[in-house]
């Protein structure tokens, strides 16, 4: 998927983390002058540095789709999203913490989770 593409799901799916991406591709320029200690980004540091953000908010948003449609626990967003429990996990912690979802029940020992509206 290309980057304007993601740039689209995300702003479906999670508005307030495609703010936060837009508002560090408007301080690209910024950066690129220099900040007040007189060091320079090029583009190459630039983009090691967003890309890594860009593909979290992109997951992030796919799980966030994902809980639109059905409660799901951690393993079941693993497995569906072919991710990492791990990831998905600190993922799901993140969102709890920005309040985009809250637990529902729980199966087992395990939280289930849904999107907050």
């Amino acid at each position: 998927m290309e980057t304007l593409e993601k740039f689209d799901y995300i702003k479906a799916h999670d508005p307030d983390s495609m703010e936060r991406l837009k508002r560090l591709l408007d301080r690209k320029g910024f950066l690129a002058d220099g900040n007040v200690y007189g060091e320079r980004f090029t583009d190459r540091q630039f983009n090691l540095v967003f890309e890594p953000l860009l593909e979290a908010a992109y997951d992030r948003a796919r799980i966030l789709e994902c809980l639109e449609q059905k409660e799901m626990t951690v393993q079941q967003l693993s497995d569906g999203l072919s991710m990492d429990n791990y990831t998905v996990f600190n993922y799901m912690k993140d969102l709890l913490r920005k309040n985009h979802v809250e637990i529902a029940a729980f199966e087992e020992r395990h939280p289930v989770f849904r999107k907050r509206y």
